[in-house]
């Protein structure tokens, strides 16, 4: 039984940790979107020449976007496993077909 206290804990703080960072995941990605958004500006305004303004966006896309999407991504592999830990753990608890333990001396 403490084993499973032990588990239930783990699979618990395994479910924060999904959603901290889903969250972070989300706010990486919206910060880079916003960064394009304020380079985009800068070249309209013409602050920044083509060649500046495409690679900002691009290189500000590659890195942002796409390590929100990573955290995103970590964060329900998290997840996953917690909650594939949490049904082996259930499923340890049940006693299976052909147990000593479950059978009745008569």
């Amino acid at each position: 039984m403490e084993r499973r206290t032990v588990i239930s804990g783990k699979v618990e703080h395994a479910w924060k940790v999904e959603r901290l960072l889903q969250w972070l995941g989300w706010g990486v990605g919206c910060l880079g979107v916003a960064a394009i958004a304020v380079f985009s500006v800068f070249w309209a305004l013409g602050d920044l020449s083509d060649e500046q303004a495409l690679s900002l966006l691009i290189g500000t896309a590659l890195a942002s976007i796409l390590s929100g999407a990573t955290v995103y991504a970590a964060g329900v592999n998290v997840g996953l496993g917690a909650e594939r830990l949490s049904l082996a753990a259930a499923e340890a608890d049940q006693p299976q077909p052909g147990d000593t333990a479950a059978r009745t001396t008569g």
